[in-house]
């Protein structure tokens, strides 16, 4: 992504975070949606630096997204390890899921899965940790992956913070988890996933 798209993208990006903080403030759903904390634009990733200066950390029941140490600065992006055994070329973890680790423990593990940018052609990408192991020990075959989004920008204004949230659910941690309802407490009958209940409270999803 690049040239006028990516301010449009930053501003919606920027309106929907301001609407969920709003929200959050006065429902106290449990997400987290950290404050913004401006990161030095890298030219070799358009929006990247850009969309995680606006808020640091946002985590709900599914999902934890973090600024990648690699992109913390221009000199960081310089340093960073490229591994040229890695058949994917170095991709940039943009963000994991954390269904997979229990409540209890989220403060311990940081990460489950990564979510990956192709640091190449810049798309946002689920490939299952069995298929990236695979790869590996069969690196001429066909990659086996999923793409989100043509962008890192696009990816967070439509798929974390838009309609495209509970396919991203569906596409990462399968159909099941996207449709999990409470069956009890203050929110019977609805979503399990907090993200996905305030985003549906702020008209954002469904």
């Amino acid at each position: 992504m690049s040239g006028p798209d990516v301010p449009a993208g930053l501003d919606r990006i920027r309106e929907k975070l301001a609407l969920l903080r709003r929200l959050e403030a006065e429902q106290g759903s449990g997400v987290v949606i950290g404050e913004p904390a401006p990161l030095e634009p890298l030219p070799a990733l358009p929006g990247v630096a850009e969309v995680y200066g606006l808020f640091g950390r946002l985590e709900g029941d599914n999902f934890r997204f973090t600024p990648p140490e690699e992109i913390l600065s221009p000199a960081a992006w310089a340093a960073r390890t490229v591994n040229e055994n890695d058949p994917m070329g170095s991709p940039l973890p943009v963000g994991h899921e954390v269904d997979s680790i229990p409540p209890g423990l989220r403060g311990d593990i940081k990460a489950g899965a990564p979510i990956y940018l192709d640091t190449e052609d810049l798309d946002v990408y689920w490939m299952e940790p069995d298929a990236y192991v695979f790869l590996y020990e069969h690196p001429d075959t066909e990659p086996e992956l999923t793409v989100i989004a043509p962008d890192v920008v696009t990816f967070f204004d439509e798929h974390v913070l838009g309609p495209g949230y509970p396919a991203l659910v569906g596409t990462v941690l399968g159909p099941g988890v996207a449709e999990r309802r409470l069956r009890k407490g203050p929110h019977t009958g609805e979503y399990a996933d907090n993200w996905r209940r305030l985003l549906i409270a702020a008209g954002l999803s469904s």
